[in-house]
């Protein structure tokens, strides 16, 4: 066998990269709309560009009647005459919003391992990077609807639902929950009747699809949504599924699923497999979140791995959301939407992915080393975010149907031989 004789020429690599950028956009796309539940409950849409950096977001409140809407006013029309009737008054509420990017890097590569070697971790880091993104984008909007919502509610037995409910309206963004700890898990009698007072009150709009009724959505963890489930009333009747879609060129992406069958009262439910949680309350009135991982270091090989927070598995608060269609738009700069036939939604799009390599005078002047990098660039745009409602509940113990054996000590059956006598002659004297 004859040796090789020529290296690939980094370049080469450099190009590789570039030119799957777009198939690697399109796989995290997919798995953002297959496994994220909050990027399916909110709007998407583009900044554009060369306008300002500072964007500008109206939202128009309810009209002021000038007139009672328990009884309005009506006169005889042949009164009419020259009468030029009451004056309804309108407002708005204004929003700002800037553009944010994080940005990351994947460890370095050597290209000089040869074309088949760098094209398995490329692979292999395609993968890695594709479901870390999804984790990244799905724990920003989650934390960025709790921060911005302009409700909150928190499930303490003791307290009526005015003492218990925060906000309620475009002003209260950012509103914080009652300064109390819950007492219990959610109920689904309670939730209902935030998603009464969402509707009558609020005025939120339902989800609607091409399969199933019109619906709110509640999203929080498996343990919460079962004990809705095992609610009297309820466990027979959350079994169906509901689907949604985005297309990407011309694949159709499935959506995160609801349970509904249909939406059951006007409710379907998304399990969160990792949702937020905290320990209590900070001085400022903000919740002592908890990070769902922790970081295993191998400072010897340079390496780390992520691993659950066991202090995140024993928290004892959780948060759910309760959310109304049209409360916010996720927005991404213009150029990232695309290009050609390769349309997806703009809130799919995860930024920048490039292949990365500088060639200096010093240990890179071959061009052996180089890394992925990223970068996440959003902006979220209020337009009712009164209709997100976080909800503060308490975890419990979980029920695991187990129950003791019987008590082994006591009285049983000896074993000794029992005979009848009927029927059986006897000696008589």
């Amino acid at each position: 066998m004859a040796l090789q004789t020529e290296c690939l020429d980094p370049s080469d690599i450099s190009d590789l990269a570039s030119k799957d950028t777009n198939r690697i956009v399109g796989a995290i796309a997919k798995t953002l709309a297959a496994n994220s539940p909050f990027i399916n409950v909110i709007g998407g849409g583009t900044v554009p560009s060369g306008v300002s950096d500072t964007q500008r977001s109206v939202v128009q409140m309810q009209a002021a009647p000038g007139d009672s809407l328990a009884i309005p006013t009506f006169v005889c029309d042949t009164e009419i005459c020259g009468q030029t009737g009451v004056q309804d008054l309108t407002d708005t509420v204004e929003f700002t919003l800037r553009l944010e990017s994080k940005r990351a890097r994947g460890p370095n590569v050597c290209v000089k391992k040869g074309y088949a070697a760098f094209k398995g971790s490329y692979v292999m880091a395609e993968d890695s990077l594709k479901k870390l993104v999804t984790q990244y984008i799905n724990a920003d909007i989650r934390a960025q609807l709790y921060l911005r919502s302009a409700s909150k509610f928190t499930a303490n037995a003791g307290y009526d639902f005015n003492s218990l409910f925060t906000g309620g309206d475009e002003s209260n963004l950012g509103v914080q929950f009652a300064p109390l700890l819950p007492t219990g898990p959610m109920t689904f009698k309670a939730l209902h009747y935030i998603a009464r007072h969402l509707r009558e009150v609020l005025f939120g709009e339902w989800f609607s699809q091409d399969r199933g009724m019109p619906h709110f959505r509640f999203i929080g963890g498996s343990d919460q949504v079962e004990y809705f489930r095992s609610e009297v009333g309820v466990q027979n009747v959350m079994t169906a599924l509901t689907t949604g879609g985005y297309r990407l060129g011309e694949i159709s992406l499935t959506a995160y699923s609801f349970e509904q069958s249909p939406a059951y009262r006007g409710i379907a439910f998304g399990v969160d497999q990792r949702p937020l949680r905290a320990t209590g309350f900070n001085p400022d009135g903000t919740l002592a979140l908890v990070d769902p991982v922790i970081i295993v270091s191998n400072p010897a090989r340079n390496t780390a791995y992520a691993k659950v927070n066991p202090a995140w598995l024993a928290a004892p608060y959780e948060i759910g959301f309760l959310i109304a269609d049209g409360s916010f738009e996720r927005l991404v700069p213009e150029r990232y939407v695309g290009e050609g036939s390769f349309k997806f939604a703009p809130q799919l799009h995860m930024g920048e992915l490039e292949w990365h390599y500088i060639i200096d005078s010093g240990c890179n002047q071959w061009g052996d080393f180089g890394w992925h990098k990223y970068q996440i660039t959003r902006a979220y745009k209020p337009l009712r975010p009164q209709h997100i409602i976080p909800i503060l509940y308490q975890r419990c113990q979980a029920d695991l149907g187990l129950v003791s054996c019987a008590d082994t000590s006591a009285s049983s059956f000896s074993g000794a031989d029992t005979h009848s006598t009927v029927g059986v002659c006897e000696d008589v004297e």
